[in-house]
């Protein structure tokens, strides 16, 4: 139904793009509308079949465009499906945040963490964001985690994980408590 939508768009597009030009030049007096009027006129009294059958398939196909559903929530947007013989297991993104979560969360350096997935027909890519403790060193916490994200994601669910990108949001200072007298 994908290309079926895609070809309706189109069409309504170049229609919309047709009567732009037309009022276009009709207000700027570069057509005279009472001349086209006349000949319009005569073309659909000569040709009432060919005009019928034309205005319905186009009001048909306006009809199914303003209908129709183009529902983004594709499995294959919103997840993975894994086949074998048994059957067919679907994973979606929640799945893999649920994964990728529970490995961060044994990073005590990690501080506010927040997991985005995004499926395409590349792979699969995770964001994920959080702030760290003073003192940690960067490039060694990022690339331990990236490879241990990896390696459990790929334990879990049999999919290896495109990226593991880690995005630090900046340095966690604990607030310090008031002290009273």
């Amino acid at each position: 139904m994908r290309g079926f939508e895609k070809f309706i768009l189109c069409i309504f597009s170049i229609v919309m793009i047709v009567l732009s030009v037309f009022f276009i030049l009709v207000s700027t007096g570069m057509i005279h509308v009472e001349d086209l009027y006349t000949v319009a006129v005569k073309f659909l009294i000569a040709n009432k079949i060919w005009v019928l059958i034309a205005g319905a398939v186009v009001a048909l196909l306006g009809l199914i465009g303003l209908f129709s559903s183009s529902d983004s929530s594709d499995e294959s947007r919103s997840g993975l499906a894994i086949k074998n013989d048994s059957g067919t297991v679907f994973l979606n993104r929640d799945t893999f945040e649920s994964i990728i979560m529970s490995v961060t969360r044994k990073y005590p350096e990690l501080v506010g963490t927040k997991v985005e997935v995004s499926i395409s027909e590349e792979g699969v890519k995770a964001n994920i964001y959080a702030q760290i403790l003073p003192d940690t060193v960067v490039p060694t916490l990022s690339s331990k985690l990236q490879d241990n994200i990896k390696d459990v994601v790929k334990k879990q669910t049999t999919i290896d994980i495109k990226e593991a990108n880690i995005k630090i949001k900046g340095v966690y200072f604990e607030p310090q408590k008031k002290q009273q007298n």
